[in-house]
């Protein structure tokens, strides 16, 4: 198997107010329903899927859904300037995100983080190094 991600799941309580907050960032779902929406990252999909049909797949596996809110993943962007970090972090508090921590450097590299409106956690880094 090749040491690649294809996508990843996130889920969601409103799949049409999350689907706003990401157009707002500039992506374009590459398709949709009234359960889910999947955007393309460069090769790697980012899928919102509504929490209850989140919780089915996770069950299936002898796991509870996570509360909204909860995180034990930090999804990360990386981006080409320090610039590009404090834009997207803009972009993110304009579009609504919940929390926006701004960016600082940190042993050559320069990021921050904010939350999508589930609470998903988004680490925007530019690396210097």
């Amino acid at each position: 198997m090749p040491a690649a991600i294809s996508c990843v799941t996130v889920p969601v309580d409103d799949l049409q107010k999350s689907v706003g907050f990401y157009k707002a960032l500039g992506l374009t779902p590459e398709e949709s329903d009234e359960d889910s929406a999947a955007f393309d990252l460069d090769g790697v999909y980012l899928v919102l899927l509504q929490r209850s049909e989140f919780g089915v797949y996770v069950e299936s596996v002898g796991h509870g859904a996570a509360s909204k809110g909860s995180s034990e993943t930090i999804l990360s962007y990386f981006t080409d300037s320090r610039g590009d970090v404090d834009a997207l972090l803009a972009k993110a508090k304009a579009a609504g995100a919940g929390a926006v921590t701004p960016a600082e450097d940190d042993e050559g590299s320069y990021s921050g983080y904010f939350t999508d409106p589930d609470g998903h956690i988004w680490e925007v880094l530019y690396d210097a190094g």
